[in-house]
């Protein structure tokens, strides 16, 4: 990673995140040996001039000059003494960089958590979809940081369109302020079940008017009341402790794995109910209704009588087929104008 020389500031401790701009990983303050490095595939390095918005602030005229990694590449950092890191990822928007806070897994647990404890293991992959990157890590006690910035091979999001058919829908979406900065890419994509609990919790903030913070306080209930062990995701808990999705037993919400056509059916059917929907259906007649569980059975009779979800051809739901995140913005557009 490479950057020109600008001010750094970071309050991990108090959460508080401000854009880095650092010096080169040859010069970086924190000292090689506090820390193993190490980046499973890459293809060179590239400079480029960019623009970079964070929390509201325009950034112009960086020279930045990136690592190129491939997206099944994945980053090794161990820890030898106590760091706090936090993982950025840039998505391109209108020709600007825009940055989001994204997971990484501590000895292989997923978790937006900052705390990398002495000999603890963070992995980053770099398959969310996004144009860039950014591994920060701060030294607390020594008042050091540094910071690895990378750039996805072919990952630039301006070509990463979605299907003809898809982007009147989805461009609604991203427009209605339903498709968080960094999932506005990938559109192809399965999409997990993690970054679904992200667009429904955008959902509830643009039905509500409030954020999801305000509707937890309204509910009584509280993101400490995390019930699982593989996911600090604030989306995903919100959604859990809202009713809207559940876990996959033993703790686990297992936040990475794709979801089902009938599961998404549930969730949005769940998000409808959570805003006061009555859900009120006539069965539906799919030629594989047999093949529709039982759980999901009125959640796929309220999404295909409103339209929300179609088929997919010859008369079939295809319970068990997989989502796509352009099939994903498209059934929040739907849901978001019929609740309207």
């Amino acid at each position: 990673m490479k950057r020109s020389k600008r001010a750094f500031f970071i309050m991990m401790l108090v959460g508080v995140l401000t854009l880095s701009f650092v010096l080169p990983a040859s010069a970086a303050d924190i000292p090689k040996e506090s820390y193993t490095y190490s980046l499973s595939k890459k293809s060179g390095e590239v400079s480029e001039t960019l623009t970079i918005e964070d929390d509201g602030e325009v950034y112009e005229d960086l020279e930045v000059t990136s690592i190129i990694v491939p997206t099944d590449a994945v980053l090794t950092f161990k820890a030898k003494v106590d760091f706090s890191v936090v993982l950025l990822g840039y998505s391109m928007k209108d020709g600007i960089l825009v940055t989001e806070q994204l997971p990484w897994s501590n000895n292989g647990k997923q978790t937006v958590e900052e705390s990398l404890p002495a000999n603890a293991t963070a992995t980053v992959s770099f398959n969310s979809g996004l144009a860039y990157y950014e591994f920060i890590v701060l030294d607390e006690k020594n008042d050091t940081t540094s910071s690895f910035f990378f750039k996805v091979d072919k990952g630039t999001v301006s070509t990463d369109q979605p299907d003809a058919w898809a982007k009147v829908e989805v461009e609604e979406a991203i427009a209605a302020g339903l498709v968080p900065a960094g999932l506005q890419s990938g559109y192809k994509q399965k999409i997990t079940r993690a970054d679904f609990a992200k667009i429904i919790i955008k959902l509830l903030e643009v039905q509500t008017g409030q954020t999801i913070d305000e509707i937890l306080a309204d509910n009584e209930v509280s993101l400490n009341d995390n019930p699982f062990t593989d996911t600090s995701v604030k989306e995903v808990i919100a959604a859990n402790l809202m009713g809207i999705v559940n876990g996959k037993g033993n703790g686990k919400f297992d936040p990475s794995g794709s979801i089902t056509r009938q599961e998404a059916a549930v969730m949005l059917t769940n998000t409808a109910e959570v805003l006061g929907y009555d859900v009120l259906t006539d069965a539906s007649k799919f030629a594989d209704n047999s093949s529709i569980a039982s759980w999901a059975k009125t959640s796929v009779d309220f999404v295909s009588m409103f339209e929300i979800m179609n088929g997919t051809g010859n008369n079939t739901f295809s319970p068990k087929g997989t989502y796509t995140r352009q099939q994903a913005y498209m059934t929040i557009t739907r849901l978001n104008n019929a609740l309207q």
